[in-house]
């Protein structure tokens, strides 16, 4: 995993790399990390929600600062560091809960009997509050074990830690949880990202949602472009003209009308938001646009 890691790394953050050729690198880097991030997530924040909600944000935040990373073998334990940071951020805003997973779990499904509903959650509650007692260090090795089964070496790169103390979390917490594990296992399955395309989908959202808002050129204040995502399709509005907005496999960081030869060329400030774009029309320079909203 490490050595496909590294490539996707270096693509999506490479300067001589396309905009598309960035996005399916880094979107590859989602699918790859989404369960991981989401397990991590959910132990300090014991919330399903909330849990895919901030590792979305970190995976974001990890996209524009993509360029700030110096060693691409470090993405995993990288990406840590800022989902932890995020939760923290969630943590310190006393968000309220919406849906625990053991909550999630209590929603009846069509298909079952109620007595086997009951019994069923009765079951998932037990073993949800036997693995919140574990110390915090293996419910982490734990949760990020079954949730996708990933091997112990890549769960000791993402936590920063030695494979050997991997194996020694991992065996404390199934001697505590013995008799449970496949059914928590089934559990995890059910509420793990990559069960459908969901998840990766809101975060290329994300991505896109960065060239969204309102750009006034420098030397034409009263000029304002507004671009705006539906879908998975960027428009511009200006002057009463609309437009629809794309990249190719030959643009860099270049962004292109599809109803005329006019471009954007986009930029991002030391925090690794997009702060401004360059216009060009027939190749020629027409001027600065600054992000004002």
């Amino acid at each position: 995993m490490l050595k496909k890691t590294r490539a996707l790394v270096l693509k999506a953050s490479s300067p001589d790399a396309t905009i598309n050729e960035k996005h399916r690198a880094f979107c590859e880097l989602v699918q790859a990390f989404q369960d991981m991030a989401y397990a991590y997530a959910y132990v300090r924040l014991e919330n399903f929600s909330l849990a895919q909600d901030v590792a979305q944000e970190a995976f974001l935040s990890a996209w524009r600062n993509l360029g700030q990373l110096r060693e691409p073998d470090a993405f995993p334990g990288w990406l840590k560091r800022i989902l932890l940071t995020e939760c923290n951020r969630a943590t310190r805003k006393k968000r309220v809960p919406t849906t625990q997973l053991d909550d999630a779990a209590n929603i009846p499904s069509a298909h079952q009997h109620p007595q086997t509903t009951i019994e069923r959650n009765e079951l998932r509650t037990s073993i949800l509050k036997k693995i919140k007692k574990l110390p915090l260090n293996e419910q982490t090795v734990f949760l990020l074990f079954y949730i996708h089964e990933y091997s112990q070496a890549d769960i000791g790169t993402f936590l920063g830690v030695p494979q050997t103390t991997v194996t020694k979390r991992l065996y404390s917490a199934r001697v505590r949880l013995r008799g449970m594990v496949q059914s928590l296992r089934a559990d995890l399955t059910e509420h793990r990202p990559s069960r459908n395309q969901d998840f990766a989908e809101q975060v290329k959202a994300g991505i896109f949602d960065e060239y969204a808002g309102k750009y006034r050129f420098a030397l034409r204040p009263d000029l304002i472009v507004t671009i705006k995502r539906d879908r998975d399709r960027l428009i511009s509005e200006s002057a009463g003209q609309t437009h629809e907005l794309f990249a190719t496999d030959a643009s860099q960081n270049q962004l292109l009308a599809k109803e005329f030869d006019g471009s954007g060329s986009f930029f991002r400030d030391p925090t690794g938001r997009i702060s401004h774009f360059i216009y060009y029309e027939f190749g020629t320079e027409l001027g600065r646009a600054e992000k004002i909203a």
